[in-house]
């Protein structure tokens, strides 16, 4: 606050306990009303004043200071940390984590020839591993065109380790047999 505007907080208290303000005080204090009219740059409608704001002041919903605060959060890491591991060792239940997402994907390959043994390709598919892919126990085959059949065939992957162009290039590997593949359906499980 400057000057004037204290005189005029002084002036007025004084007018409200009942004692005679000094004939000086309420002067200044009109042309201070008149002066922060004429600038309204300077006009702060909730009083703020940024620079008395010191970030060690702000108290947060805990009690502390923000530099309470910084300092505080290691420790506080390390207790929770502590806390599980003791509730993991007593067998109590500690937070699961989230189950690893999962697609359930229907693959069309198709031979070569119409004389392949498509049996003997899905066997072969089937031999090829990768952790996070699990392979369909059955396996369906569908008329196309001409007497040529096309293999239908499912198989599970976790998204997180396998992408499904790594599925499609294992069974495209098998080039002796196996013209293409195509995914006919992906589902998230």
């Amino acid at each position: 606050m400057d000057h004037d505007e204290l005189a005029t907080v002084l002036s007025y208290t004084a007018m409200a306990s009942g004692a005679a303000p000094s004939s000086s005080k309420p002067a200044k204090a009109a042309p201070a009303k008149k002066a922060a009219a004429d600038d309204d740059d300077d006009f702060d409608m909730f009083g703020d004043d940024e620079e008395d704001l010191d970030m060690d002041e702000i108290v947060n919903d805990m009690g502390e200071t923000r530099r309470e605060a910084l300092e505080a959060a290691p420790r506080r890491a390390r207790m929770e940390q502590a806390r599980l591991a003791k509730e993991k060792a007593d067998g109590k239940k500690v937070k699961k984590e989230k189950p690893a997402e999962r697609s359930l994907i229907a693959l069309e390959v198709k031979p070569w020839e119409a004389d392949t043994d498509l049996k003997m390709v899905w066997n072969e598919i089937k031999k090829q591993t990768q952790d996070g892919l699990v392979w369909g126990e059955a396996m369906k085959l569908e008329e196309m065109a001409f007497g040529i059949k096309k293999l239908v065939m499912t198989c599970v992957i976790e998204d997180a380790k396998v992408l499904m162009d790594d599925v499609t290039d294992k069974i495209e590997g098998l080039e002796q047999w196996v013209q293409s593949v195509q995914v006919a359906s992906m589902n998230k499980l």
